[in-house]
């Protein structure tokens, strides 16, 4: 049993699309660290909705309360399943988003239902939350064989994209301004920096996490 000053820390990363969340947290070695993405619940046992393939099509397909709710149990199920057992276990975790984007993303396209702000307001707050800053311009050069329509306002192109991820940007900012241990990291660089720098400041919220230097050669 872990005794309760051994729990593991739990850190989130967080960004507008293209900023390079996916690529950090596949690339990021740190012992003691686990990442994960709410794809990674395809490896526990639940039912296949909780991570389909096309999740946008799902909730487009529900009106207002039966959406939050979806929106809401992938959130918990996240939390309880790929979160809570590593953190009793002493391993820190770095997660990608949490609730943060998908409640930007919620308000932003008036979808927002009051539930699912108060789910999220109940949820266990992070130790530290790190926040990939990107221009929209920059993160479309990176996305833009494949957007998405929640990625966009409007149309699927460079004009959508960037009026959403701008307006997406400017929320995130407004969720976390409060938040303890709210950590930056300039993402407009080549994706080499960007590593050493968002593992300096994962190693900076887990101090006893030690660097794996053969990763970061």
């Amino acid at each position: 049993m872990v005794a309760p000053g051994d729990r593991g820390r739990f850190m989130v990363l967080t960004g507008i699309d293209g900023s390079g969340k996916s690529s950090l947290l596949s690339l990021i070695a740190i012992a003691s660290l686990t990442t994960a993405g709410w794809r990674d619940l395809r490896h526990h046992e639940l039912p296949a909705v909780m991570a389909p393939d096309e999740p946008t099509l799902i909730k487009n397909s529900m009106s207002s309360l039966p959406r939050a709710m979806f929106i809401g149990g992938h959130i918990v199920a996240q939390y309880e399943h790929l979160v809570r057992p590593q953190l009793e276990l002493g391993v820190d975790v770095l997660l990608d988003s949490y609730w943060y984007k998908v409640m930007a993303k919620e308000h932003i396209l008036g979808t927002s239902h009051p539930i699912l702000a108060d789910l999220c307001g109940a949820l266990p707050v992070p130790d530290a939350v790190i926040l990939l800053e990107v221009d929209p311009r920059v993160a479309y050069l990176r996305k833009r064989d494949s957007l998405t329509s929640y990625e966009c306002m409007g149309t699927t192109d460079m004009k959508g994209f960037i009026r959403f991820q701008g307006r997406l940007r400017d929320r995130l900012e407004e969720e976390l301004a409060g938040h303890p241990a709210l950590y930056r990291v300039d993402a407009d660089r080549d994706l080499r920096s960007v590593l050493r720098s968002a593992t300096d400041v994962v190693q900076q919220c887990a101090p006893t996490s030690a660097r794996m230097p053969e990763q970061l050669v």
